[in-house]
């Protein structure tokens, strides 16, 4: 589809309707970007005071935290002050929904999202209008670094959801954005064959998805020979660490530069990478802290505050990643804030009966998948074995029912086959790796 008539024909009108005026917030980012960083402080500091206020206002929770750990919304006087108000945890989210959502979150214009499989507990979190707008208007705001705009033609290499219902709500989604997309729970010669086919009638403008099916992808036409349609300008690779080995390999085989994007399903994009290499925090969209026992190293445990949604405010909201964060100035121009030396977590690859490699992913879509139907699941991880079993590790909640295991081993062998045995264990708790990191996902099958 042409980008021009699919951003004033079909996104921008679309995204208007459901009260998210993201030109004028677009307009506002490309400003911000070269504000003064004194200026970009000010700016940060107001926003968390109104957003604290009106948390503690409206929001039960809050209020009972801010109380039981005796601190005032009138206690923010600067920005370092904030680092006295108490965090917020994913536990906190899925235990206490109800009392954390205000009363913006009974708005119709609101926004439901289930996120949360790389956690192992899938979080409902809701999103106002403005909220969702400035997360968008942020997001493109970066990818016109990479030279992408509205309405731009994307293959997305990403996960396909499991219900009827919400692959068609994704196949709107996807025409209303105008992209294809690219199963990353189907990663088999057969169908990069296909989907490299698919790209040359598309011919889109970029490559967006998982670090690891991008690397695969472009392995695959590195093996036969193939290139890619000569419309692509450039790659975004998320949801996955992106290593220098890896960054190399794509860039040496396309020829294109490859731009990463972090973030977290609650919240949106938290930081994008310019020309120069650096990853700019969206310093307009949320304030990032980097929680850590030896503050002068500046790394440490993420903790995010989203300044615009206030249907359910997250606070100094904990990641779960870890990284460092850095004032130094960037060549680009930008005085955006930075994040370096993301230590995200770490998945690894799944393979079914016929040794097909499954992206991982696949599994967090089925136990969301389960959470939403037939619940009981708190929390899961996955351990497939050399042998390509699958030991599977669940905490249960209270409603937790025969069927529910039942089901799930369903979905996961319609997938990896009758030749993979699945062993259910039943725990009080997921326990951490060494390094602290949660791993939901494992396999010893190349070790």
């Amino acid at each position: 589809m042409n980008s021009t008539i699919s951003k004033y024909l079909f996104y921008l009108p679309s995204t208007y309707l459901r009260g998210e005026n993201v030109s004028r917030y677009l307009k506002f980012s490309r400003q911000f970007q070269y504000w003064d960083r004194d200026d970009i402080s000010a700016f940060q500091l107001n926003s968390l005071r109104k957003l604290v206020n009106f948390a503690y206002e409206n929001s039960l929770f809050y209020r009972k935290l801010y109380d039981e750990n005796s601190v005032h919304p009138n206690d923010l006087k600067e920005l370092k002050d904030f680092s006295n108000f108490p965090t917020v945890s994913k536990q906190d989210i899925v235990e206490h929904f109800s009392t954390i959502r205000t009363k913006c979150s009974y708005s119709p214009l609101v926004t439901h999202k289930t996120t949360g499989g790389s956690t192992g507990r899938a979080v409902t979190i809701i999103k106002n209008a403005r909220a969702l707008a400035h997360e968008r208007a942020v997001t493109w705001r970066s990818y016109e670094w990479a030279g992408v705009t509205i309405g731009s033609p994307q293959a997305r290499f990403w996960g396909i959801p499991l219900s009827q219902f919400n692959q068609r709500k994704y196949r709107l989604i996807d025409l209303v954005t105008n992209r294809q997309r690219f199963s990353a729970f189907d990663i088999s010669p057969d169908s990069f064959q296909k989907f490299y086919e698919k790209l040359h009638r598309f011919r889109p403008q970029y490559l967006y998805g998982y670090v690891s099916v991008i690397l695969q992808f472009v392995n695959f036409l590195d093996e036969n020979d193939l290139t890619l349609p000569d419309s692509v300008a450039s790659i975004i690779t998320t949801s996955e660490i992106l290593t220098e080995t890896t960054r190399t390999r794509i860039g040496a085989v396309t020829g294109l530069k490859v731009y990463n994007e972090y973030g977290c399903g609650e919240v949106g994009s938290i930081a994008h990478e310019c020309e120069q290499g650096n990853m700019h925090i969206m310093d307009e969209s949320l304030y990032l802290e980097a929680q850590s026992k030896h503050h002068s190293s500046g790394s440490g445990s993420l903790l995010v505050s989203d300044f615009h949604n206030y249907a359910m405010p997250l606070i100094r909201y904990e990641v779960g990643d870890n990284a460092q964060l850095s004032n130094d100035q960037c060549s680009c121009g930008r005085t955006l804030s930075i994040l370096k030396k993301i230590h995200g977590r770490e998945y690894d690859t799944l393979y079914d009966s016929q040794f097909n490699p499954i992206h991982p992913e696949y599994v967090m879509y089925v136990f969301e998948e389960i959470k939403d139907t037939v619940g009981g699941i708190k929390q899961f991880q996955v351990l497939q074995h050399k042998d390509l079993s699958m030991e599977i590790s669940l905490v249960k909640e209270e409603n937790f029912l025969d069927q529910t295991e039942r089901t799930l081993e369903n979905k996961l062998k319609s997938k990896f086959g009758e030749g993979v045995k699945f062993n259910f264990r039943y725990v009080d708790t997921i326990r951490r790796e060494a390094s602290g990191k949660l791993r939901l996902v494992k396999s010893q099958v190349n070790t």
